[in-house]
């Protein structure tokens, strides 16, 4: 072999070419290499689907526990929803019930002021009568408008009754058979 020769040859393809016992080696050491990467294969393959196992059970685990825990959000506020809705229920109740309160107290209070405001018409017109109806605005009148007098005691007429009550009982003496069954009968109920 010519390694640096000088011909006109631009490339020498004989530094390329390899030794046929050391191409077997290269072959069977290729072979050896492919049937150890076979069997790491096969045993990565079966890792890897063991992994991959391990993985779309953890997905499922996670979609599932996902979908849980939508669920569950769904339920937490669903039942927050309804404790807000009760709450606002029970406040709304509330007010209403402290409206009403008002205005029932106002009503009292205006019911309390027109009573005393009635009890002194009353009051008025209570003295406004009796100051009518006293003995001078009546002897007045009955002297005024009917004319009348004082009576004087020439026009009074004593009766003196100094002897005394006295009481008669009347029998008749004609009782027949009949009348006496009657009167005894009738004493007996009395």
């Amino acid at each position: 072999m010519n390694y640096y020769s000088r011909s006109s040859l631009a490339y020498d393809f004989t530094l390329f070419e390899e030794d046929e016992a050391r191409l077997k080696a290269r072959r069977k050491k290729a072979e050896d290499a492919a049937a150890e990467s076979d069997d790491s294969l096969q045993q990565n393959n079966v890792a890897d689907d063991v992994q991959e196992r391990r993985e779309k059970r953890e997905r499922r685990k996670d979609a599932a526990a996902k979908a849980s825990r939508r669920k569950s959000k769904v339920g937490r506020i669903a039942l927050a929803v309804i404790f807000g809705i009760a709450f606002a229920f029970i406040v709304v109740s509330i007010i209403h019930g402290q409206v009403q309160l008002t205005e029932l107290n106002q009503q009292i209070v205006n019911a309390k002021a027109e009573l005393a405001e009635q009890q002194s018409v009353h009051t008025q017109l209570q003295m406004k009568v009796d100051s009518s109806i006293s003995t001078a605005v009546v002897e007045e009148y009955a002297r005024d408008k009917l004319n009348m007098n004082k009576a004087a005691n020439s026009q009074k007429e004593f009766v003196n009754l100094s002897e005394g009550d006295k009481a008669e009982v009347t029998m008749s003496k004609d009782k027949n058979i009949f009348e006496a069954i009657a009167d005894a009968f009738a004493s007996l109920w009395s």
